[in-house]
């Protein structure tokens, strides 16, 4: 009697079996997993931008709004420029090449109880403030998706030092 080595047919079956009820297990996890990744990446980018802008104000000299635009989901920049002869101050969108200060917010990710005090100078939008001397206008606000913890991002009005905390 020759015996061939290999595997049956009942062999192969129980071994994908296996594999199949593994994969069914271990999938939801990925998919939440990436989800949860995709939201933290999100909230350092917003945070960094946030972090960036502070510097900028007080090395430039300006005043920076971040503006939190919920409706479109963007978080833009924009500069606030005095005008020479009537002292009146004038708001300029912050055009740069490759449009790097506009940061359009993931589908699903939901910026929440935005809870900003009013700006020095007018907005539409809740913005929050850069001055020149490192401080800000100050204000909070929650990104988060609806089957994950968020993230609480607060700006503190007197330093100007953009802080995330969990929850």
């Amino acid at each position: 009697m020759r015996r061939d080595r290999g595997f049956t047919l009942i062999e192969i079956i129980v071994v994908l079996t296996m594999l199949s009820i593994a994969m069914a297990l271990v999938s939801p996890y990925f998919g939440r997993l990436s989800k949860n990744v995709e939201l933290k990446a999100a909230v350092k980018k917003v945070s960094t931008i946030l972090r960036y802008y502070r510097s900028e104000a007080v090395q430039k000299g300006k005043v920076y709004q971040i503006v939190l635009d919920t409706d479109t989901r963007e978080i833009r920049v924009r500069s606030v420029e005095m005008e020479e002869e009537g002292g009146e101050s004038q708001i300029r969108e912050k055009k740069t090449p490759g449009d790097k200060d506009k940061y359009l917010v993931p589908e699903g990710i939901h910026v929440k109880e935005i809870k900003i005090p009013s700006p020095q100078y007018p907005s539409e939008f809740p913005v929050i403030e850069f001055y020149p001397n490192g401080s800000s206008n100050g204000g909070s606000f929650i990104m988060d998706r609806e089957d994950l913890k968020g993230f609480r991002i607060r700006v503190h009005f007197l330093t100007g030092i953009v802080e995330i905390k969990e929850g």
